[in-house]
């Protein structure tokens, strides 16, 4: 692995431990053994090493965990698939989302690129409403579309986060990721058509017996 690319895993480490806000480019460079130098043959500075970890997240949410809709792949299971890949992602850079506010202040090239990246999935998770409309597996009225995905992703960009709060426990672990994906299911029951409940609550019955296992084993 690159020395460039060994910084960027390595910021990713230390941020998700330590908390972004406790963690200098020193503190980086000595994790790695490297000169305070080298790391800045790489990067200017600790804003330039997280710009660029937000482009490797931007590239995973919008390439790995592009949802799909087919006849191949149930409606839901089409909506789980991705609010699975999207929380493993988040939770992989979750250090983004501690400090979210303050790390979009202090760099407006992030705060472009955020804005940029967020659109895409608001657009992505609306033509992936819009399938299961038309799959007949959901149900809403037109106006109410941007209000629910606005609150799915609440729920998959910030519940980690608030998992966080809520606890004296700090740590983060499969059941957390789970739970999460619980709590979109419970958005999506009052639009789910009468046919299809006893689907939606397979799909629930399976993350509590993953979240239960999760639990009994950590």
């Amino acid at each position: 692995m690159k020395t460039r690319d060994k910084i960027i895993q390595a910021s990713i480490e230390l941020f998700n431990a330590q908390g972004e806000r406790n963690v200098t480019t020193n503190h980086i460079a000595a994790h790695l053994t490297i000169s305070p130098g080298n790391l800045y043959y790489h990067f200017r500075n600790k804003e330039d090493i997280i710009l660029s970890i937000y482009e490797e997240y931007a590239r995973s949410l919008l390439l790995d965990t592009l949802p799909k809709v087919s006849a191949q792949i149930k409606p839901l299971d089409s909506l789980i698939l991705y609010m699975d890949s999207v929380f493993q992602t988040t939770m992989r850079f979750r250090f983004f989302y501690s400090n979210l506010p303050v790390l979009l202040d202090k760099n407006p090239a992030l705060r472009e690129k955020y804005v940029e990246v967020q659109q895409s999935i608001s657009e992505r998770v609306s033509q992936l409403l819009i399938s299961l409309k038309k799959a007949d597996f959901i149900d809403f009225n037109d106006d109410e579309l941007a209000d629910i995905v606005s609150i799915l992703r609440l729920i998959n960009t910030f519940w980690v986060s608030f998992h966080q709060t809520q606890t004296m426990v700090n740590e983060i672990n499969d059941s957390v990721f789970y739970q999460g994906v619980l709590k979109i299911l419970v958005i999506l029951r009052p639009y789910t058509k009468a046919h299809a409940i006893s689907e939606l609550n397979q799909a629930r019955d399976v993350y509590l017996q993953r979240c239960q296992k999760e639990r009994e084993i950590s």
